[in-house]
């Protein structure tokens, strides 16, 4: 079994309304709790850092899927949002829902694709990662677009 590493370093100092420093590989921002749920609002936070490693790993695995089935988008445009909750005890994510936009190059694959989407949308969520990961635990929609791109 290969096994592969994603190291990550939280730097933080003080309490809950400070604002804290997450390192990567490649990913160096500043990371606080959102002015939403009352923190400073400075950066990122670990809410979107959870919708963005949910969005681009579908869209990754949405690019792969539509290669391996001859449908080469011309471009994938993710719109994601995470919803999220108190239930009185804990503050969980609810549901994740992504809203890709597929452009196509004509009306033909445009129609292949449409016809084809709904399990090719199954294989790119199955191959996911993060979706693997958080499945069971958050509810995952995909609700697909497929438009031809136009010319320039």
């Amino acid at each position: 079994m290969i096994e592969h590493q994603f190291p990550v370093q939280v730097t933080w100092q003080g309490g809950r309304n400070e604002v804290g420093q997450v390192q990567g590989d490649v990913i160096q921002h500043p990371v606080s709790i959102p002015a939403s749920l009352g923190g400073v609002g400075t950066g990122t936070n670990p809410d979107e850092l959870l919708v963005s490693a949910a969005a681009s790993c579908m869209t990754i695995s949405l690019a792969a899927t539509l290669e391996r089935a001859h449908l080469t988008a011309v471009k994938i445009q993710m719109n994601s949002y995470g919803e999220a909750q108190f239930d009185g005890q804990r503050f969980k994510m609810k549901r994740i829902v992504h809203e890709p936009t597929i452009d196509v190059q004509d009306v033909t694959q445009q129609a292949q694709l449409k016809k084809r989407l709904p399990k090719l949308i199954a294989t790119a969520d199955k191959n996911c990662m993060i979706s693997n990961c958080i499945r069971g635990n958050v509810d995952i929609e995909v609700h697909p677009t497929v438009i031809v791109a136009a010319k320039h």
